[in-house]
This record gives C-alpha cells, sequence and structure tokens, in this order.
C-alpha cells in the first residue's frame, strides 16, 4: 500500500527533484531572510514524501508522536487542532483510501474475529446516531475524526501489525515519545515543588490537563514492566535492563505527582487482572463475578452511599489523604462533579434512549438536565469544563443504550481475546506482546469508568493501535497453533 523507492525514483524522478529542489530553497530562504515560518514549507513537503515512499512507517511513527503534540483550540473559525499529527493523519486517511478504491482490495477474513465485528457494529452505529443527531454538524465532525483514528490504527493497523519489526516500532517510539515529554513536564513540576495544585495545568501544552496526561503515561508502563524484567526474550541486549527499570520508575513517579486518582486505581485494576491470569482465572468466572458485584452494588444501592457519605476526606497534597478522598461523595468537589455528570447522562439517554443526543454532544446537551441540589462548585452551564467523566456513561448520553453496549462489547471481547491468547500461547514472546498491550489497554478501559479522552488523539491511538495489535497477536496464535496440531 506504499510507493517503493524504484517506482519512485524511475518513474517520478522529476517531481522528486522538484521536491528536494523546493526543500533546500526554503530553508536557505529562510535562514538568510530570517522568515522562519518558510521552513514549514520543506517540513510539509517530507512528510509528504514519506508518507508516499513510507506510508506505513510514517503512520506509525506520527501515531506514537501523539504524546508530544501540541493542541491549538482556535486555529480560525473554531478549528481545533493537534500538531503535526492531526494534518499528518488526514493526509494519511485520504491515501488510505485512495489505495482502497484504486486496488479494491479488501481481506475481510478479519471481519470474523469477535474485536473487529463489535468495532464495526460500534462505527456504524456511530454514523448511524449522527444522522438522528440534536446537533448533526457537530456529530458528524466527531464522528469522522473517530472514523480516521480507527481506520488508520485499528483497521489498518491488523495489516501493519503483522510484522514483529512493526509492532517494536511502534512501542519503542511511543514509549520514547512519552519519556520526552513526562520528562519535560517533570522538569516545569519541579519549579513548583511537585505540587498538587500546579499538577492540574503543568503538563500543558502537550495535555490539557493532568487526567488525560496521567492516562497516556500508563499505556507504556506496562511496555517497560515486559521491557525490564524480559530484556533478552524482547531481543534487547542484558545491558537494556537497567535503563529500562530507571524509566519505569521515573513514569511511576510522574503518575503518582500527577494527583490522578482514577489512573492510580487503573493501574492497580491492570496488576489485579495480571495476577488473575498467573492463576489462570477463566475470563468468564471473572464477567460473571463482576455482573454479580454490579447487580448487588444496585440492590444495595442505598447502604453503599450511606456508607461513602461518612468519608469526608477531601482532595489533599498528602498522598494519604488524596488516596482517601477517592470514595468521597459528600464533600469532594471533583467526586460530587462527576455524580453530576453521570445522573446527567441518566436522565438524557431517558429522554433518547435509541439513538441519543448524538456523538459529541454531551457537552453542548447536558446543561439542562443538571438539578439545582446536585451542582457543585466546580458545575457550569456553558460546557467547558470537561465531558461526561466516563466513557461508558458518555457513549449512553450520545448515542443511546446500544452506543453503550457496543463500547462496553469492544472492551470485553478484547479482554476476552488477550485472556484466550494468553491460556492458550506456547509461545513466550507473543505472551510478552499481549500483555506489554494488553495491561496498558486495561488501565485505559478501567480509568474510562471515571473519565473519557477518546475524543483526543493522544488517548485514541494508542488504544485503537493496541487493539488491533492484540487482534493480529490473536490471529498469530492461532496460526502457530494450527501448525503444531499439523505437525503432531
Amino acid at each position: 500500500m506504499q510507493l517503493s523507492w524504484n517506482q519512485l525514483k524511475n518513474g517520478n524522478r522529476n517531481w522528486l527533484i522538484l521536491i528536494l529542489f523546493i526543500v533546500s530553497t526554503s530553508i536557505v530562504w529562510a535562514v538568510v531572510q530570517q522568515i522562519w515560518w518558510v521552513l514549514g514549507i520543506p517540513v510539509v513537503l517530507l512528510v509528504i514524501l514519506s508518507s508516499l515512499l513510507f506510508t506505513e512507517k510514517t503512520l506509525l511513527f506520527f501515531g506514537a508522536f501523539a504524546p508530544l503534540a501540541v493542541n491549538f483550540e482556535n486555529l480560525g473559525g473554531g478549528l481545533g487542532m493537534s500538531l503535526p499529527t492531526e494534518p499528518v493523519y488526514i493526509f494519511l486517511f485520504g491515501l488510505l483510501l485512495f489505495h482502497a478504491f484504486k486496488e479494491r482490495r479488501v481481506n475481510f477474513s478479519y471481519l470474523k474475529h469477535p474485536v473487529v465485528a463489535t468495532v464495526t457494529a460500534y462505527l456504524a452505529w456511530l454514523w448511524l446516531s449522527s444522522i438522528f443527531s440534536s446537533m448533526p454538524t457537530v456529530s458528524f465532525k466527531f464522528t469522522l475524526a473517530r472514523t480516521w483514528y480507527i481506520s488508520l490504527f485499528f483497521y489498518w493497523g491488523l495489516f501493519i501489525f503483522n510484522r514483529e519489526d512493526r509492532v517494536k516500532f511502534f512501542l519503542n517510539w511511543f514509549t520514547i515519545f512519552t519519556m520526552i515529554m513526562v520528562c519535560y513536564t517533570l522538569f516545569m513540576h519541579a519549579k513548583d515543588g511537585f505540587s498538587r495544585g500546579s499538577s492540574y495545568g503543568v503538563s500543558w501544552p502537550f495535555f490539557p490537563d493532568h487526567g488525560m496526561y496521567a492516562a497516556a503515561i500508563a499505556y507504556v508502563v506496562f511496555i517497560l514492566v515486559v521491557y525490564t524484567f524480559y530484556v533478552r526474550q524482547m531481543d534487547f541486549h542484558i545491558t537494556f535492563a537497567p535503563f529500562f527499570f530507571i524509566t519505569l520508575l521515573i513514569l511511576l513517579f510522574a503518575i503518582v505527582v500527577s494527583f490522578t486518582r482514577a489512573t492510580w486505581l487503573s493501574l492497580l485494576v491492570s496488576m489485579g487482572v495480571w495476577i488473575l491470569t498467573r492463576f489462570k482465572v477463566k475470563f468468564s468466572v471473572i464477567l460473571i463475578v463482576l455482573v454479580s458485584v454490579l447487580a448487588v452494588g444496585i440492590i444495595k444501592q442505598d447502604e453503599i452511599l450511606y456508607s461513602l457519605e461518612a468519608n469526608k476526606q477531601g482532595s489533599s497534597d498528602e498522598l494519604e489523604g488524596h488516596v482517601k478522598s477517592v470514595s468521597n461523595i459528600t464533600t469532594d468537589p471533583s467526586n460530587l462533579e462527576r455524580i453530576n455528570r453521570w445522573k446527567c447522562a441518566g436522565r438524557m439517554v431517558s429522554e433518547r434512549p435509541v439513538f441519543g443526543f448524538g456523538p459529541g454532544t454531551f457537552v453542548f446537551q447536558y446543561a439542562p438536565f443538571q438539578k439545582s441540589s446536585e451542582l457543585t462548585l466546580i458545575s457550569t452551564h456553558a460546557g467547558d469544563l470537561g465531558d461526561a467523566h466516563s466513557e461508558y456513561f458518555s457513549a449512553m448520553s450520545e448515542s443511546g443504550f446500544a452506543g453503550m453496549l457496543l463500547w462496553l462489547g469492544i472492551v470485553l471481547t478484547t479482554i476476552s481475546t488477550a485472556f484466550k491468547i494468553i491460556y492458550t500461547s506456547n509461545s513466550l514472546k507473543i505472551k510478552l506482546y499481549t500483555y506489554a498491550v494488553f495491561l496498558g489497554l486495561i488501565a485505559y478501559h478501567s480509568h474510562g469508568v471515571l473519565n473519557n479522552y477518546t475524543q483526543y488523539d493522544k488517548l485514541a491511538v494508542p488504544m485503537w493501535a493496541f487493539t488491533a495489535i492484540l487482534v493480529v497477536l490473536d490471529y498469530k496464535n492461532q496460526n502457530l497453533i494450527t501448525a503444531d496440531e499439523k505437525g503432531t
């Protein structure tokens, strides 16, 4: 799906020379005249050239670069964009469509996989619910953005990640760019003594808030755990082990001083899931237990709420106090506002249970569904302080009950696939790659109970890429099992 160097050199030498001439001339002109914006011309041309020559690696490189992208809220006309990544994604998305129409070759075998089938149904439902949206323009923009993330990093990822070197290329660069972003943020945070107050905005301009920042770091934690303790099995020299371990400690420290309670909890959930896999607990058993706990929670919700109301610990600069504040639903403004948004989502879906209010519309539509008795110190009617604070409630209010069930279906089929790989694979390498991406996904999906960030490329790209890697690993594992059976 990309041009080879020989094709470009032999068939298009003239325009290649022209591009190189423009690049070199622009650089010289910018330096001599000190008109620095002119340097953008060769950068754009080089990105286009690399996209044509090395389409897959360009996609993976800019996907991995997402943590370092800078978000601009308004570039003019109300248009917001992450630079330099989103323009590249849009260009590659167009390139992908061009190749699809030109070659007319689509491998439908992957559609049989439960994860792929669920993602496809979810994407189709987004487009359908956009038609019936309360704000069609907002919904179609939102759905189009999500479509190119899913198309590039999930559907196209199913083919790119067929090669192990591409998986490793993406994970390595994603780790490197995340580490660069974290080091810069820690340096800025250190100036304020790593205080909780400064943690909320210190990750700017890379992340608008500390929650998104910590959630992005969590994706990398388990990659480094695997790299550290299985350094040789992952084809690194043993001397890299201390470097990986130190990097892991730095990332964990960054998560701690981010004061993001949801991410702390999500890492604990991931560790719990790892323990369950070590004891080979079946996913079906875990699912039954989770459903049972949820049922008991609904039945005894009054008693549970009464117990939680006894906790008056608010957010604190002290880590112990900040941890205790997680269950404070009486006085902690953040927790109370989160519950306020969830209740609004429930009222919204009651009014529009089938298609919801439309993808991307929660922030514009939830205000009338607030009750004065449930407003908090940080409540707003402007829709400018966060979304539904839950991937699941957001999907429910914006795409109806079907939208929520399909999102939940993506999460459950992904987890089920990972458990199957871990329990059936005889390949240590496949198991290690599975753990590296699966536990990162567990961290995000459990974090998604309390926050929703998949509308941002920084969180969407790794989520869809990691999910694609899992599907590919599942197919590789099945092929190995089949080959072993034929060999015996």
